[in-house]
């Protein structure tokens, strides 16, 4: 049998595709290497699946960082937010905003977002088990060889996600394909993800679990900042904040071999926080900075300066420019970024210069198309990579149905 389009890959971009497919009555067939879809996307968003946000098409894309962002015009201007939430909707899953940016199911679970993702594709128009090997051209048709099988199409749309928890079936087949092809692309490495720091294992470990609301974050050596709400743990740095500068964290490292970030416990700079604690000299030390950190902050900071709290008038001048140092200038040398393999989201990918934004077909291949997680784009946690996948599943797919 020759069909219509091949879908390779059951995430939600290669879905999303396989959902326009059916409503349009077209031949097609989703190879998924497990036994069932949508592996990765039941873990995301600690199982709760934030599925978008509620930005616009500009503010999604100046939010983020990579150089050829405007890219994703087309896609987001046909299928953004907003039609992710009414087709959410029409298919029975109500999506409702949490702190006024991010959706999530009502259910609170990722599993009604695969369910409504998969309930209209029939069943024989997936086939499960089946890890493609090999694309190949063969004059207007692909020929698509799986591990116990061979098919062949008109069209292929290439949905295999990056290679982040590859014990999902993400382990980055799309560039192996590209590289049998001849198109170009970027190995992946980790974007958002967790940090490692000796500095805090040695040191601050007693600031375990410790989290900061809405702190700046600046990487020193590449003058490049950010804030969110960052979170202590036991092996370095966590939390939204970490996250988002976690990939140019990583090419600090490349570049410096180690990265340094500088953020502040309390909300002021050290001039101000000099002044307040001047203003109280009658006072012990610790009382003060309690009224401006938590008492366990406090402790560990002044524990690792070696300072005793005692009435503020009575502490040294050079002790007192210490703490306010350490307190609003805190710097903590990075030494390791977590694997692309643990990585919430890789950066990398099929090169988007090969690729037409229009349609996500390859330039020089008529017929073979790329979206999704495996392609050179992604965003920050909050909804973003998944909206990507949606979206660039959609237009993919719009495309082979107008020009059938």
């Amino acid at each position: 049998m020759i069909y219509d389009a091949i879908i390779i890959g059951g995430g939600p971009a290669g879905l999303m595709a396989a959902n326009q497919f059916e409503k349009e009555k077209i031949n097609f067939l989703l190879l998924e290497k497990n036994e069932k879809c949508g592996k990765k996307l039941l873990l995301t968003g600690g199982r709760r699946c934030n599925v978008t946000n509620h930005l616009s098409v500009r503010d999604f894309i100046d939010t983020l960082t990579f150089k050829h962002k405007r890219f994703l015009y087309p896609a987001l201007e046909t299928f953004g937010s907003q039609q992710v939430i009414s087709f959410f909707d029409a298919q029975g899953l109500e999506l409702v905003l949490e702190n006024d940016f991010k959706y999530f199911p009502k259910t609170e679970k990722s599993l009604s977002v695969l369910e409504a993702l998969t309930k209209d594709i029939k069943d024989h128009h997936i086939k499960y088990n089946q890890s493609v090997k090999e694309i190949h051209k063969k004059g207007m048709l692909y020929r698509v060889i799986a591990k116990e099988d061979e098919y062949f199409a008109k069209n292929v749309i290439v949905a295999t996600g990056s290679n982040s928890f590859p014990s999902t079936g993400s382990s980055g087949d799309g560039l192996v394909f590209a590289k049998y092809l001849g198109i170009n692309y970027f190995e992946f490495s980790p974007a958002e993800t967790h940090v490692y720091s000796n500095q805090i294992k040695d040191e601050f470990i007693e600031l375990q679990g410790v989290s900061l609301v809405q702190k700046t974050v600046k990487i020193k050596q590449l003058k490049k900042s950010y804030k969110g709400d960052l979170l202590f743990t036991h092996f370095g740095l966590s939390g939204p904040v970490i996250m988002h500068l976690a990939e140019f964290i990583d090419q600090d490292i490349k570049l410096n071999h180690q990265s340094i970030i500088e953020f502040s416990f309390v909300d002021m700079n050290f001039e101000q926080l000099m002044e307040k604690i001047s203003s109280h000299n009658d006072k012990q030390l610790h009382k003060v900075l309690e009224m401006y950190a938590t008492k366990r902050i406090v402790e560990v900071l002044l524990k690792y300066l070696n300072i005793e709290s005692k009435k503020i008038i009575e502490i040294k001048k050079k002790d007192l420019n210490k703490v306010c140092q350490l307190f609003t200038a805190f710097e903590v040398v990075i030494d390791k970024v977590e694997d692309k393999e643990k990585a919430y989201v890789n950066k990398g990918g099929i090169d988007t210069k090969a690729l037409d934004p229009k349609s996500m077909q390859v330039k020089a291949s008529k017929g073979l198309y790329f979206i999704g997680e495996v392609t050179d784009l992604h965003g920050p946690i909050g909804g973003y990579n998944i909206t990507i996948a949606l979206s660039t599943g959609y237009l993919s797919a719009q495309h082979i149905i107008h020009n059938r």
